[in-house]
């Protein structure tokens, strides 16, 4: 009797457990399984609809506060390796646990150390990024994802726990000079014709991340989200004061040579500020500061618009 139980209860376990396995490949970026049902499709997401402090945002200078204790981030190693994977809606690099990137300083209380980096971007050039400048988006954005690896054991565990995730952001410009190219990025897009199918991967060795940051020193911070699923909101984000390039061949290649979900647009839309405070370590007041980009190779129509731009600096509340 007690073994036709558990013959009985096998199926439906093996159901349960398929299930709660296949929930990785139930969200997209489009449709009804996209972020505004997120929150719907999965009650272990239910941030994504409901919580408070959710990323991306749009980032307005006019309500940056100057933080004059945001000290530099503190980056120790460089040169990682990883599986760089096709996950059906973009690109992850997973970094190997063989060479391990810690950083710390900047709004940190702990130590973190590099888990993956994720590339958003979009069908086109005026779009892609996740996070916006005075409303202008970049047609790209990579994020390095790192764990608090002082309180917690692994990912897993820390990115749904108080101070257990670091994301940063970098903005990527499109530059029409062919040797302008960031050479990070082009390693990574080199690699993409192995990588075409949902499910590939392809090792990749010695990739800088230092090459990837370019500037430890200049920055705005804020309290968020992750920006997929489960979207739980332990988040400290960090978005560097400076972008990188990418070259009109490589955008062809990340939205051309990659059979993905979507073929693009695989970023989340603009959440709502919700009073949360944005810091900042640029001092508006202080104009031999390096606080504004030059995007004049980006040739985007809105550029002039872009708060970052050369000829226009940062301005706080007067």
């Amino acid at each position: 009797m007690k073994a036709d139980f558990v013959w009985k209860c096998l199926p439906v376990l093996c159901l349960i457990k398929s299930v709660v396995t296949s929930w990785e490949s139930w969200w997209t970026y489009e449709g009804i399984s996209g972020p505004d049902f997120w929150g719907r499709l999965n009650p272990k997401w239910s941030l994504c609809s409901r919580g408070r402090r959710q990323s991306p945002i749009d980032i307005n200078p006019k309500l940056l506060l100057f933080d004059p204790n945001l000290s530099p981030l503190h980056v120790y190693g460089d040169y990682i390796s990883g599986n760089l994977q096709n996950s059906g809606r973009g690109i992850i690099f997973k970094v190997s646990s063989n060479r391990t990137v810690i950083i710390s300083g900047g709004p940190l209380s702990y130590q973190y150390t590099l888990k993956e980096m994720i590339l958003h971007y979009g069908r086109e050039n005026d779009r892609g990024s996740e996070h916006t400048i005075s409303g202008h988006q970049f047609p790209a954005e990579i994020q390095l994802y790192a764990f608090n690896s002082q309180l917690y054991a692994n990912w897993t565990t820390a990115q749904s726990e108080a101070n257990g995730v670091l994301a940063i952001a970098v903005l990527i410009a499109h530059t029409q000079q062919s040797i302008g190219g960031n050479a990070q990025l082009k390693h990574i897009t080199h690699t993409l014709k192995n990588i075409t199918a949902k499910g590939d991967n392809q090792w990749i060795s010695s990739l800088s991340i230092r090459e990837l940051l370019p500037t430890l020193k200049y920055y705005i911070t804020y309290e968020g989200s992750l920006t997929q699923p489960s979207c739980h909101e332990t988040v400290t984000w960090i978005v560097l004061n400076k972008p990188i390039y990418m070259t009109g061949h490589q955008f062809h290649q990340l939205r051309t040579t990659m059979h993905s979900d979507g073929h693009g647009d695989n970023f989340r839309p603009l959440q709502p500020i919700n009073h949360r405070v944005m810091r900042t370590s640029i001092n508006f007041q202080d104009q031999t500061n390096e606080v504004s980009i030059d995007f004049k190779q980006s040739h985007h129509k809105k550029a002039s618009m872009c708060t970052m731009e050369r000829s226009m600096m940062y301005r706080g509340k007067g």
